[in-house]
């Protein structure tokens, strides 16, 4: 009885914890310090009783946590945590610093975001591999990327384009690797689960596709763990262009690249696609050929061959390459999967089928790889009978014929200029109408200019008769205003009855 109240106990707790971290700005503080007691006394409980810890968060994690503005801060915070108190802490920075709860919270999601970003990258890095940690780190990084697009797309496109860079500068150098690592890898397959990848043309994912693509044309295959980077690159290329259902040509070559490495002979007789010349670096050799039969096929486990060096005696096994050939058939039967409505389809897939039929025929093939590529082959001959079933030729447009328009001379022996001879009198008769409309049009135009020029001379000649009625006008007054002031000079204006004495 006292083990289950003090379960529920720690239940109500946590319960509480979880309710107030909703809570606006303002009320963080005192949530804060109700928690610290609440913790405090669950723990002396635990000692007292000697209990089991049933969460495994630590319980000296502050409720209220302020997002860290560089790479040492957030290091310094995860530093010692396991893999969910790290994720609590990132739950707990970004409730504490909600763009809703202020202005100013928005830089610093902006930042926390770009330092999430740096930091998963960081972990792609790291040997040995924290692969829980970064599946637990996707959830955060893809509900911060919605609140944040427009940042999240600058950031995805800036480290594309870097990295991008730095692999046309590789592959320049015939010594140095040029296949993507699994940081890189990480990275892409997290941008396909943030940003849609059905958009015609996209910012991030466009770039990110033709990054990928260019990997599989231009780096060249000189290991057996060089394939398998390969085919997990066109496995991230199948899961885009799944949703888009856009055709990647790139990836189909490289695969039946690899599955022409495969075969003891020399596979010059089956390279006759078009676009094989295309592929700028070529493998040397059939690397993926085995020399002694495999009894069982184990799937490729990606992440340790990633942790593996390149140098790997198990690279060099005959297990290793039919987990490589087995990862290929399986890739290759998801792009028939998708690809299966094309009108190209038996074009393009046709000769993947020979080269599956004569792989398969080898001797020391495994018996369930060989299954896997004649259940591959049948499914692209089943599929390419049926497109060439509802094939029909091509035919001409049907119309209705038009007979060619034949124009006969006519000539008129008695011929009168002006006279119409057209023998359609109905037709004549609304010809000669319309040309006598059109000629007392122009008579009417006529009169109406004649009207005009006589009703502008009116015009003019009643503005003259105006003016000089004015200018006579004008005249009376001055001349009547000169005599004034003449009389006025001389004296004669009302001074004429007075004498000076």
């Amino acid at each position: 009885g006292g083990q289950e109240s003090e379960s529920d106990e720690e239940e109500r707790v946590e319960d509480e914890t979880l309710r107030r971290d909703e809570h606006k700005k303002n009320g963080i503080a005192v949530a804060s310090e109700r928690m610290g007691k609440r913790e405090t006394a669950v723990s002396s409980m635990e000692k007292a009783k000697g209990g089991k810890q049933t969460s495994s968060l630590k319980l000296d994690l502050p409720f209220k946590i302020d997002a860290p503005a560089n790479m040492d801060e957030l290091r310094k915070l995860f530093e010692g945590l396991s893999n969910e108190d790290i994720i609590e802490a990132v739950r707990r920075i970004r409730v504490c610093n909600a763009i809703p709860l202020a202005a100013e919270n928005r830089k610093k999601t902006q930042v926390f975001y770009g330092l999430l970003l740096q930091y998963f990258a960081t972990l792609a890095n790291e040997k040995p591999l924290n692969f829980q940690l970064l599946n637990l780190l996707v959830k955060p990084l893809m509900e911060m990327s919605a609140e944040i697009p427009y940042f999240s797309a600058i950031c995805a496109r800036e480290r594309i384009l870097r990295t991008r860079t730095k692999f046309c500068e590789d592959v320049k150098d015939p010594e140095k690797s040029c296949w993507p690592s699994l940081k890189t890898l990480f990275l892409l397959r997290l941008w396909s689960m943030i940003f849609p990848c059905s958009d015609f043309r996209h910012a991030v994912m466009t770039p990110a596709i033709l990054l990928m693509v260019e990997y599989l044309m231009r780096c060249p295959v000189l290991s057996v763990r060089d394939a398998a980077v390969g085919s997990f690159l066109c496995s991230i290329v199948l899961s885009v262009t799944k949703q888009s259902q856009k055709f990647c040509p790139e990836a189909l070559m490289f695969l039946k690249a690899l599955l022409l490495a495969a075969m003891e002979k020399d596979p010059g007789s089956f390279q006759g696609s078009q676009f094989d010349h295309l592929i700028e670096l070529k493998m040397p050799m059939p690397l993926l050929h085995m020399q002694e039969p495999v009894k069982e096929v184990k799937p490729l486990h990606f992440l340790k061959i990633m942790n593996l060096t390149e140098d790997a005696a198990s690279f060099n096994t005959d297990g290793f390459r039919a987990s490589v050939l087995m990862s290929v058939v399986d890739t290759l039967g998801g792009f028939v999967d998708i690809y299966k409505e094309l009108k190209a389809f038996p074009e393009i897939f046709l000769p993947m089928s020979q080269v599956l039929t004569k792989v398969g025929e080898q001797q020391k093939m495994p018996e369930c790889l060989r299954e896997k590529l004649t259940e591959v082959s049948k499914l692209i001959r089943t599929k390419v009978e049926d497109h060439h079933k509802f094939r029909r030729p091509l035919q001409m447009r049907k119309q209705k014929l038009v007979p060619i328009k034949l124009l006969n001379p006519k000539f008129e022996e008695n011929y009168v200029k002006g006279r119409d001879y057209d023998p359609d009198r109905v037709r004549a008769e609304r010809r000669k109408l319309q040309k006598l409309h059109k000629k007392e049009a122009k008579g009417a135009q006529r009169e109406l200019r004649k009207d005009n020029y006589f009703l502008l001379g009116v015009k003019e000649t009643e503005k003259l008769r105006q003016e000089e009625e004015r200018a006579e006008m004008y005249g009376k007054a001055k001349a009547f205003l000169q005599e004034q002031e003449h009389a006025y000079k001389s004296g004669q204006l009302g001074k004429g009855s007075k004498r000076k004495r």
